[in-house]
């Protein structure tokens, strides 16, 4: 019953996007599994591996190639 409930829910993956420069602000609101696409070059898509709180989530860099 459940899984059919999820099948007709419309789902998509929200990315925030903006330049390496923002990353400190992404950092301080960021939410645990939140993405971040730097479209200055060299294209990098940043992961929040923790949720910001009293400190800075911590994120990973994965570069685009």
């Amino acid at each position: 019953m459940a899984q059919q409930k999820l099948d007709r829910k419309d789902f998509q993956i929200a990315v925030k996007t903006g330049t390496t420069a923002n990353l400190a602000k992404f950092k301080k609101e960021a939410v645990k599994g939140e993405l971040y696409f730097a479209t200055d070059s060299p294209f990098n898509l940043y992961i929040a591996l923790t949720t910001a709180g009293a400190s800075d989530s911590t994120v990973k860099s994965v570069a685009l190639t």
